[in-house]
């Protein structure tokens, strides 16, 4: 039936719009499928053979108002085109209008070389940030909240008030119903930016009441703009209808509190994605970087140059207003993410004996941007209960790496959270096993932040409470540490060349290290397009090549470099590569470098004396730091916030002595010997053991058992056993293999 559905709207959109203007195609995109699921979504409520009144059905059962629906059906050829839709439905054929939608919304409309079409993609799902959830998902958190308000006794089961702030095609709204078996379902309440979703939100609770005209309140408009006074319907349809939905015309009015909020409100980024925009109207190639928009913008017709600016004026408005105003405190911070600010809004809307349920991403309670918000919500006890998901099984149509929570939230709560680790299946919600966690654990865990730990069983929050107890912080050992991430591509681009030349250095990149190495890869002998595309890879090297290191692709003025490194007074610093994931081979990889460029991907650390700087380095590429940085990291970037709230060994543990592979001597000079024989082909480091103690190796040691060995060493600094020692090795199973365990483990 999609294929129907899209073949007829692209062909009265090709013939009735102005394929030369942006906003007259996205208009008639929206306002010819807005008719298409109108005609499913009446023929759904009745399904009988016979021609149906779509108009006067939709109004009769109150599925959309009419003030909106007499805009609708001033379309062109409105009439025409939801009776060719309507005999095109098979009269055997079921079908679920919202099911079709969201299948429909995972596609994006493209115009051209002046055709109209639909392609593969998800940018207009991006757009709206919203993923369908399971209606059984739905039920399973619905059941649990509304168990929680029941239990507290407030109100009798059929006179609760749920609202949805962010409905889509309602699923938590008609998991209320089934849960509460609600006769009064105008204490059903909802909010959608999307028309279409609306509709069909009222289509599914009037079916869901028996056939009967919908009462419910499901209201078109963006509850994250908050205003005194609401725009008309038809204003708001028309900038909905354009894809402005953020539009101030958007804002509601919303006093009202509520026995249970729900929702899986939407997963994005509160930002203008101008080439997703673009890529409906322009071939992607066109504007692939920013220079290649700027010029093809500079090139388009005023109309459409205005309705571009328009809509990122749009985000730019919003963000302004709520940095400024005090309706978000606590979530408007950093980058605003909408699943942040819907779960502060969530809070706002409960009454005094409210509970909210709540599906959201987990960075909201891992992330230190939301550092603020959680505490108040941990401290305050207003996080009841915790379930963090892996989404490994697909419960959404995203990454399978990405992870998601249920948050379940109250203000009459004088109970520690609960917290529920590593789930993949909701239907596991109901029975999962429940860890406690108290404010003040938390802060043990991570001091600067509060936030929760990246765990995926009980076993391993032991593991970090026995740790922490053991070991001082990262930054309490190390309080004279200076970070820093110095060269920045973009933001110092006019001080960059591409080739050589007297007066520029070259820029490491994160690209080129590895674990004691800074000769992993190189853009030597690539050509220069494989070396300027998007998202590069570099050269793996070979053992001969790179005496003096690997070949840069970037060069930047020597003078700029000396203003941007004059904190970094000492000749060697540490380099990590920031982008990384706790599910690589390794997390965090580290190399002692000479002080020398590096860009945004290499981040720094330079203490002043080389013994120290040693120290640092065997901790950091040692696998129980890298066990303990995938516990704490949350996304994607390794930052210095992490590293300080980790804990190492005391500098007196290295001074201890021991007998180590037959070898009397310090903790000390047993890890400096090997971190030696490591860098004994790179000359330029020569300088950073003059001061040290060495001695040299037995036998012809291949360099992982060198580095399996120092693994030892630091696990002996932190207090760790052996069999302990041996599962956390075994966790790194893309590094060590099962051989190298039982040899060197």
């Amino acid at each position: 039936m999609l294929t129907m559905l899209k073949a007829k709207i692209s062909r009265y959109v090709q013939e009735q719009s102005e394929l030369g203007s942006w906003k007259s195609i996205r208009k008639h995109y929206f306002y010819y499928t807005y008719l298409a699921f109108l005609v499913l979504a009446v023929k759904e409520l009745e399904p009988s053979g016979k021609k149906t009144d779509i108009a006067g059905t939709a109004l009769s059962f109150k599925i959309e108002e009419p003030v909106i629906l007499g805009r609708i059906l001033k379309t062109p050829l409105a009439e025409q085109f939801m009776q060719e839709v309507q005999d095109e439905i098979p009269e055997s054929e079921h079908y679920e209008t919202n099911l079709l939608y969201q299948e429909y919304l995972a596609a994006d409309f493209t115009v051209l070389d002046g055709a109209f079409a639909f392609s593969a993609g998800k940018d207009s799902r991006d757009v709206l940030g919203s993923y369908y959830t399971q209606e059984e998902f739905a039920y399973e958190i619905t059941r649990k909240a509304a168990g929680d308000v029941c239990g507290k006794g407030q109100n009798p089961i059929e006179q609760i008030s749920v609202i949805d702030p962010s409905c889509g095609g309602g699923e938590f709204l008609i998991a209320a119903l089934r849960c509460l078996k609600c006769r009064d379902v105008s204490a059903i309440h909802g909010y959608d930016v999307d028309p279409i979703a609306v509709m069909i939100t009222r289509m599914r609770i009037a079916k869901e009441a028996g056939c009967k005209p919908c009462n419910a309140v499901i209201k078109l408009g963006n509850p994250l703009i908050v205003s005194t006074q609401e725009e008309n319907l038809e204003k708001r349809l028309e900038m909905a209808a354009e894809g402005r939905f953020y539009h101030e015309s958007m804002g509601v009015s919303e006093t009202d509190r509520y026995d249970l909020v729900l929702g899986n409100p939407p997963w994005e980024k509160l930002r203008f994605e101008e080439k997703k925009f673009l890529a409906h109207y322009v071939k992607k190639e066109v504007c692939r970087t920013k220079k290649d928009r700027e010029k093809f913008l500079a090139q388009i017709s005023k109309e459409n140059k205005t309705f571009y600016e328009e809509i990122a004026m749009d985000y730019r408005n919003l963000k302004k207003r709520l940095k400024m105003e005090d309706g978000f405190p606590g979530t408007n911070c950093g980058e605003l993410n909408t699943y942040a600010l819907f779960t502060e809004l969530s809070l706002k809307l409960l009454n005094a004996h409210g509970v909210a349920g709540i599906i959201v991403k987990s960075s909201l309670v891992k992330m230190p941007v939301y550092q603020s918000f959680f505490k108040d919500l941990t401290e305050k006890k207003r996080l009841t209960e915790l379930y963090m998901f892996h989404n490994r099984k697909k419960i959404f149509q995203i990454d399978s790496r990405e992870q998601f929570s249920v948050l379940f939230m109250r203000k009459d709560n004088d109970h520690e959270m609960k917290v529920a680790l590593d789930l993949d299946d909701y239907r596991n919600l109901g029975n999962a096993e429940m860890m406690e966690f108290s404010s003040a654990m938390l802060n043990r865990l991570n001091p600067e932040t509060g936030m929760m730990p990246n765990l995926s069983n009980g076993g391993e929050a032991e593991f970090l409470m026995t740790v922490y107890q053991r070991n001082p912080l990262f930054a309490q050992v190390y309080p004279d540490c200076r970070f820093g991430r110095l060269v920045h591509l973009t933001n110092h681009s006019e001080y960059i060349v591409r080739t050589p030349r007297q007066g520029y250095e070259p820029i490491y990149e994160g690209k080129f290290i590895e674990m004691y190495t800074a000769r992993y890869a190189t853009f030597g002998g690539m050509e220069e397009e494989e070396k300027y595309k998007n998202k590069a890879y570099a050269r793996l090297m070979r053992q001969e090549e790179g005496a003096d290191g690997p070949e840069s692709r970037f060069f930047i003025s020597q003078d700029i470099w000396k203003n941007l490194s004059k904190n970094f007074k000492e000749g060697y610093v540490i380099a990590w590569r920031s982008l990384t994931s706790a599910t690589n081979r390794r997390t965090m990889l580290a190399r002692a470098l000479p002080l020398v460029p590096t860009c945004q991907s290499l981040q720094l650390l330079q203490l002043s004396d080389n013994r120290r700087m040693l120290h640092v380095l065997a901790v950091f590429n040692s696998i129980v730091f890298d066990y303990m940085v995938r516990l704490k990291m949350a996304g994607l970037d390794l930052t210095q916030t992490i590293l300080r709230q980790i804990p190492v060994p005391q500098e007196m543990r290295y001074e201890e002595q021991m007998e180590f592979k037959g070898v009397e001597g310090t903790i000390e000079l047993h890890l400096n010997s090997r971190i030696a024989k490591l860098y004994e082909k790179d000359k330029r480091m020569d300088a950073l053991f003059e001061a040290v103690d060495l001695y040299p190796l037995a036998g012809n040691r291949e360099r992982k058992e060198i580095i399996a060995e120092l693994d030892l060493l630091v696990a002996r600094l932190y207090g760790i056993g052996k069999a302990q020692l041996h599962r956390i090795a075994a966790s790194f199973d893309k590094y060590y293999s099962e051989e190298e365990l039982e040899r060197w483990f």
